[in-house]
């Protein structure tokens, strides 16, 4: 029976289109794409989690990129790395469906790679939905690694063969029916996978 319900919260909670966020910075097709390539799947970023683990700000980030390729875009790097948290959303769908299932007795969790200065900017209105929050740059552990999932699991108490952990990286969740944990994959902001998937394991 499951009793946890553990959240990522990029493109979970909070809407993270790649092309949409990059698009908000430049019409320059180029440098989209760019952006999506040498910044945002960069080492410093989602390649080696060097930011969210914590080991780098988003101004060092932006500095170690515009070297690597010679300051090619520099300024649109800039303004993307220090201003693309501003421009993301809470989906207020997933909102409504976690508040529900806390009406319901389920305790609710988060466990995302993240950095400080994004998540900051919802702390504030999530963190009363959850019974506990696991960020990587907090403890400097980050998914796929069963390091933070062991954090969690101990953290909190938490039996794994009672949680359910919904994440839309495949590694991520590998990781998690590793060790016991129910994980299931799901679409990129998709409220109706996110429903099936507690659908499927009986939580509603």
């Amino acid at each position: 029976m499951i009793k946890n319900i553990i959240f990522d919260f990029g493109n979970v909670i909070v809407k993270f289109n790649e092309y949409n966020l990059v698009s908000e910075f430049t019409d320059n097709e180029e440098i989209k794409q760019f952006l999506i390539k040498e910044v945002i799947n960069s080492d410093e970023w989602v390649g080696k989690g060097m930011l969210d683990l914590g080991l780098l700000s988003l101004q060092e980030v932006a500095d170690r990129i515009n070297k690597k390729t010679n300051n090619i875009y520099k300024d649109v790097v800039n303004n993307f790395l220090l201003g693309f948290s501003n421009k993301l959303v809470i989906n207020d769908n997933i909102l409504d469906i976690i508040k529900n299932l806390k009406e319901k007795g389920y305790n609710t969790y988060i466990l995302s790679n993240t950095n400080k200065v994004t998540f900051d900017l919802f702390r504030d209105k999530l963190e009363p939905l959850f019974d506990g929050l696991v960020l990587s740059y907090e403890i400097n552990k980050i998914k796929p690694y069963e390091e933070i999932y062991n954090y969690l699991l101990n953290t909190y108490n938490l039996n794994p063969n009672e949680s359910l952990f919904i994440d839309d990286r495949e590694e991520n969740i590998k990781t998690a029916n590793k060790l016991g944990i129910n994980g299931r994959f799901v679409n990129k902001d998709d409220t109706n996978d996110i429903l099936k998937v507690l659908k499927e394991y009986n939580v509603n």
